[in-house]
C-alpha cells in the first residue's frame, strides 16, 4: 500500500510538470495568477537579439538603447494578449512621437505566416517583431503571455508585468515618465539642494 501511494504521488508530480511545461497550460496557469506577478523594479540587462520586423527590415536590442522601451511579448493565439493590444496602441499614440520612447511587440510561439495578417487585423500601430527561440530568452524569465517588459535607456529591465495586470496601462505610463525623468536635467535640478 505504501509503495502504491508513493507511486501515485510520483505520477501526479510528473503529470503536473508535463502540464505546466505546455504553452496552453502555462497560459491557463498565468491566467489563474492574473495580476499577481507585476514585477518589482530590477536592473537586469536585456540580452542581444536581432528580429525581423513585420514592416520590413530587422530590429536589434541595440536599436532600443538610449530609449525607454515597452516590449510586449504576445502570441497570435493568446486571447488576453489580443485584448491588451489597444493598451499599446494608446501608449504609441501618447509617446510615439517622442524619440526617447519605443513601443514594440514581439510575437512569440506563433505561426510565422499568421503574424502579419494578425497585425493588420488588430490595427497594431507600433513595430511588431517576429519572435524566434532566442527572443524570449533575451528578456529573462517569461512564464506566460502576455508579458510586458519596461526597459530603461541603458537597456536594463526596469519592470516585468506578467499576465493581465489591473491598471497596466496607467502603471506603464508612470514607468515611462519615471524613466524619462531619471536622465532629465530638470529632475537633476529638482533634487539638487537649494542654497
Amino acid at each position: 500500500m505504501y509503495l502504491s501511494a508513493k507511486y501515485g504521488i510520483a505520477m501526479i508530480v510528473v503529470i503536473g510538470a508535463i502540464s505546466i511545461c505546455s504553452p496552453s497550460a502555462r497560459m491557463r496557469l498565468n491566467q489563474t495568477l492574473t495580476g499577481l506577478l507585476a514585477a518589482e523594479p530590477q536592473r537586469d540587462a536585456v540580452a542581444y537579439f536581432k528580429l525581423e520586423n513585420v514592416a520590413g527590415g530587422f530590429m536589434t536590442s541595440e536599436d532600443l538603447k538610449g530609449k525607454v522601451a515597452v516590449v510586449d511579448l504576445w502570441a497570435t493565439w493568446c486571447t488576453p494578449c489580443i485584448r491588451e493590444i489597444p493598451i499599446y496602441n494608446r501608449l504609441y499614440d501618447a509617446f510615439g512621437s517622442n524619440e526617447d520612447v519605443a513601443i514594440v511587440g514581439i510575437a512569440v510561439e506563433s505561426p510565422r505566416r499568421d503574424i502579419p495578417s494578425k497585425v493588420r487585423q488588430l490595427g497594431i500601430k507600433y513595430s511588431v517583431l517576429i519572435g524566434n527561440e532566442n527572443a524570449e530568452q533575451a528578456f529573462g524569465r517569461i512564464q506566460g503571455f502576455p508579458t510586458t517588459v519596461v526597459i530603461s535607456k541603458e537597456g536594463k529591465i526596469y519592470k516585468r508585468y506578467m499576465g493581465t495586470v489591473p491598471h497596466k496601462e496607467e502603471k506603464i505610463r508612470q514607468d515611462i515618465e519615471h524613466l524619462l525623468a531619471e536622465d532629465s536635467p530638470i529632475s537633476y535640478f529638482k533634487s539638487a539642494p537649494s542654497y
